[in-house]
């Protein structure tokens, strides 16, 4: 597990790296094309390197492998969702942070991330890396207004 852990981990590095990659790109002005380039092939060899730790990853614990697919595709769900919905609160479980949604008819639910939408509604994803969504009626909690890009 822990070289899962440790692969997990060098993952979490690269794409920050990442990150850093493409704001570095888009503050090159337009006409340093060559340097452009540089950098694109710079994101373009850590994606690479992402996909082999992925597939290092599968080899050695498929069962992981398998849930971090499952937690990729509520993600890519989430982030699709929140181009048609206007969030209004985001919150995120963090380390020794829970993150629940409080329920009127019954325990709060455990979630990776819950978001409420303009009208109250609210969507999470649940540890199993589900999405769940609760009319506003059904949530005894208020929202915490956050700023959302």
């Amino acid at each position: 597990m822990s070289k899962t852990q440790d692969l997990l981990k060098k993952i979490n590095y690269i794409e920050a790296d990442i990150e850093i990659q493409k704001q570095i790109l888009f503050s090159i002005p337009s006409e340093q094309k060559a340097e452009m380039e540089k950098t694109v092939a710079v994101i373009a060899a850590k994606k690479a390197e992402i996909e082999i730790l992925r597939q290092q990853i599968k080899e050695i614990d498929p069962e992981e492998f398998a849930r971090i697919l499952i937690f990729e595709k509520a993600i890519n769900e989430f982030k699709l969702l929140a181009t048609t919905r206007q969030f209004t609160s985001i919150t995120g479980r963090n380390i020794n942070e829970p993150c629940q949604l409080a329920l009127r008819d019954k325990a709060a639910v455990e979630c990776l991330i819950k978001a409420c939408d303009a009208d109250g509604n609210w969507t999470i994803i649940t540890l199993e890396g589900e999405i769940h969504h609760f009319p506003q009626d059904a949530v005894t909690e208020k929202p915490v207004e956050t700023p959302v890009h």
